[in-house]
């Protein structure tokens, strides 16, 4: 499996408690809701990416501008506690343990040469955020976007053209994100198995044909009555840190039915299950169908995170930056993009409905012809670092 995933947010002139991993965690969820309803539903987002980037902002803002950032973020009010946390939760979160996973995150903010930041915001973003900060000509858009962009090439990132000259033109600072994930099965599906079938939507109609994976695995598999879904468990590596988390509803089950029981139903319950069935059954082997896919999401997230109380931030006349500058800003826009692959190696016909309720004494079957979620996550914290939704069938 590979990801790449970018996001920026664009600050311009003003011309008129819980466990941290738990913040983010929950965070997710609604992010991809709010998400898949201002796209077609057929998408990948960084939650934790965009998390981290609104926590940069988080520790600029004051008055309402942050209370709604903490409050979507599920951020703790005190400063200081924010950073530790910021800081336990990422040595987790991007420390693979295992050479067959790749993860880095990388921060960077770039400056207007003429546009001033108070120096305590400028030393927690890079110490305490781990940001690397480059002031340019934001009235030379053309070489100010090929600059940063060498300049987060240059870091690791491993992609290019992250930034363009529009991005510039009205902007008096730019701070980005950019997130990568490799990750090799640790039980791969076998390219030769791999066979063309149809694919429906969720009212069991045929809308198309995917390349469908296919392996009888030893994988943890839950059916879990009160999420509606069956849920597949693809460890990457030979640690298992890193997950794919796979939520297959029943036939005719709605996606947004799914996200309605995510309400009662976390992660962590979703572990559970998943290690109690393991102990209950054993490891047993599971006939597994996924489609090889890829999918491209460019997205302006400003409706999405409107939609979850994030308001001030993006009108002039309400943003409140006090502690980046003694100029008036609010964040223009907050641009993601994020790309991901899904393969036999990693991440570089429809069954009855009594199946799903089966007692295990057959070999239990998922068979992901039809829209489902996906989570990458790190499974000790619980945290998603991408999610996303199936439901548009291609040939990849």
């Amino acid at each position: 499996m590979k990801i790449i995933v970018l996001l920026s947010f664009f600050l311009a002139y003003n011309h008129a408690a819980p466990e941290f991993s738990g913040r983010a965690r929950n965070f997710s969820i609604e992010l991809l809701h709010f998400t898949q309803i201002e796209t077609d539903g057929h998408v990948v987002i960084s939650p934790f990416g965009i998390w981290t980037l609104l926590t940069g902002i988080a520790l600029g803002a004051t008055g309402r501008s942050k209370n709604q950032i903490t409050h979507a973020l599920y951020l703790p009010k005190n400063q200081d506690t924010i950073i530790s946390g910021y800081a336990n939760l990422t040595k987790t979160v991007l420390d693979p343990k295992s050479p067959d996973v790749t993860l880095a995150s990388k921060n960077f903010m770039f400056l207007d040469k003429d546009f001033p930041i108070y120096p305590e915001f400028q030393n927690t973003i890079t110490n305490d955020f781990g940001a690397m900060i480059r002031n340019l000509n934001f009235k030379n858009p053309d070489a100010a976007a090929q600059t940063a962009n060498a300049l987060i090439n240059d870091s690791g990132a491993k992609v290019s053209n992250v930034l363009t000259s529009d991005d510039f033109m009205n902007s008096r600072m730019i701070l980005t994100n950019v997130i990568t994930f490799k990750g090799l099965w640790q039980s791969p599906f076998n390219t030769s198995d791999t066979t063309v079938e149809k694919f429906y939507d969720e009212d069991n109609q045929e809308i198309g044909k995917v390349n469908m994976m296919y392996q009888r695995g030893q994988l943890p598999y839950s059916n879990i009555k009160e999420l509606k879904s069956l849920i597949m468990e693809l460890p990457y590596g030979i640690d298992g840190k890193y997950v794919m988390l796979v939520v297959l509803p029943y036939p005719k089950v709605k996606v947004h039915d799914v996200y309605e029981k995510f309400q009662t139903v976390s992660f962590k319950d979703i572990f559970n299950r998943l290690q109690l069935d393991v102990d209950n059954f054993g490891l047993e082997d599971i006939d597994v169908k996924l489609p090889r896919f890829k999918i491209s999401t460019n997205v302006v997230m400003n409706g999405p995170l409107i939609q979850m109380g994030v308001v001030d931030i993006f009108e002039p006349n309400k943003a409140s930056f006090e502690l980046v500058s003694r100029e008036n800003i609010y964040v223009s826009a907050i641009v993601h993009k994020a790309d991901i692959e899904v393969t036999e190696s990693g991440t570089v016909a429809s069954a009855e409905t009594s199946a799903y309720f089966a007692d295990r004494i057959s070999t239990p079957r998922f068979n992901a012809n039809r829209p489902f979620l996906y989570f990458v996550m790190e499974k000790t914290t619980e945290t998603v670092i991408f999610s996303g939704i199936y439901s548009k069938p291609s040939m990849f």
